[in-house]
């Protein structure tokens, strides 16, 4: 294998070993979330944040031992699919499995984060909906409702306070 083709290897490991954890930071911060940890959530999104730093840094080297590589056999583009075809039988087999294995982790990665995503926009709005019931909970019996003809209108049923948002 040559050198540059090594270097590509090499590299395509470190960004899966940086998926692979990025994921499983991703899965724990949900579990967080749900059990309404917000101590772990936000140590678990500092880890985030240091994988992710870490993860522009091996992607910089990725591309430009991609470009080594596509320099080295010819090739204009860094693409894997314009590369593929110019190496040889056992750097192919080498470098294109962990290829495969990185974009099936992309994919894995941004349905986690989607999934999280939709978990704190739906805590969200169950806060903003306990907060907005605890709001009307605390108008006192002085406040009168009356209905468009003019009669008082009966008290509506107490509005819940606070709901268990960690449930």
């Amino acid at each position: 294998m040559t050198p540059a083709a090594a270097a590509l290897a090499a590299s395509l490991d470190e960004a899966i070993a940086l998926h692979e954890r990025l994921i499983e930071l991703t899965n724990g911060q949900r579990r967080a979330v749900a059990a309404g940890q917000v101590d772990v959530v936000e140590m678990i999104a500092g880890e985030m944040e240091r994988a992710a730093l870490r993860l522009a840094r091996v992607e910089e080297g990725r591309q430009q031992a991609a470009a080594g590589l596509a320099d080295e056999l010819g090739v204009a583009a860094t693409r894997w699919s314009a590369i593929r075809d110019r190496l040889d039988l056992s750097e192919r087999l080498t470098i294109g499995p962990r290829v495969d294995r990185l974009e099936a982790l992309v994919r894995e990665l941004e349905l986690a984060n989607a999934i999280n995503g939709e978990l704190i926009r739906r805590e969200m709005e169950l806060m903003d909906f306990s907060i907005r019931g605890l709001m009307t909970a605390t108008q006192g019996p002085s406040v009168q409702r009356y209905s468009s003809g003019g009669r008082m209108v009966a008290a509506q049923d107490a509005s819940p306070i606070l709901l268990n948002t960690t449930a």
